[in-house]
């Protein structure tokens, strides 16, 4: 964001943040569309997020301590959401899970397969009764599709998000590493950008200023990209676990 609005880029910026999202495209065709939609509009679900660098902090591999104030308040907001029949425990993983709530319920509302549908049907219909006198809460359909999904589905829809998204960085530009490796061999020269093209000479690759600032935002891009997946990836595998 600093690149295109100010010109300049900072290594490591703890400010930066990666978004991802879910295609609108790609949800008109999965099943259940439009149920499933209905289901997003009365819980506000999100379909992308912004995760701020600051999030890994909180998550399975923080670069710095986590406080324990922090983590006792990310478990309360994610325990309103749980099982109301007491038929799900609260995971061991959720004060850790770094994604946000509103995220996480379109990604569950929308990996539902249809026996999931069908409960979350029933559930809600036992709530609010056959009549449907009132329509549901956010909070109660929330409620419903926690009891009968959990997260490995969401979990495992948000992995492969981020495989994506580490795809699409680095078509055409390679590797975090190969970023890497350009900028240490980077010999910057200020001159207007289209003056000269990188070109390396005995080891030394001549760059100007918004190259080098280029490479440095599209590599701390894939070093976050990265970050997350091995935070979901993780979050899954636990999940596995425990729901099996």
């Amino acid at each position: 964001e600093l690149l295109y609005l100010y010109g300049f880029v900072i290594d490591n910026n703890p400010d930066d943040y990666l978004m991802v999202h879910y295609p609108i495209e790609a949800f008109q065709s999965v099943p259940s569309a439009d149920t499933k939609g209905r289901l997003l509009e009365i819980q506000k679900a999100e379909m992308r997020c912004l995760l701020p660098r600051t999030l890994l902090d909180q998550g399975f591999f923080p670069a710095t301590p986590r406080q324990c104030e922090e983590s006792s308040v990310l478990q309360g907001d994610r325990m309103c959401n749980y099982s109301w029949s007491g038929q799900r425990e609260i995971p061991s993983y959720s004060s850790k899970l770094v994604f946000p709530e509103d995220f996480l319920t379109a990604l569950r509302t929308i990996a539902m397969k249809e026996e999931e549908l069908n409960k979350v049907s029933s559930l809600l219909e036992e709530l609010i009764g056959p009549g449907e006198e009132r329509r549901p809460s956010n909070a109660e359909v929330r409620a419903a599709i926690w009891e009968a999904c959990g997260d490995s589905g969401a979990l495992q829809l948000l992995v492969d998000l981020l495989q994506m998204k580490m795809m699409e960085l680095e078509e055409g530009s390679g590797t975090e590493a190969c970023d890497t490796a350009l900028l240490e061999k980077a010999l910057i020269i200020d001159i207007p950008e289209g003056s000269i093209r990188d070109t390396e000479v005995e080891g030394v690759n001549k760059m100007s200023r918004h190259r080098w600032s280029s490479i440095i935002y599209r590599r701390g891009q894939k070093q976050l990209a990265r970050l997350f997946l091995m935070e979901a990836e993780h979050a899954l595998q636990l999940c596995l676990s425990e729901e099996g």
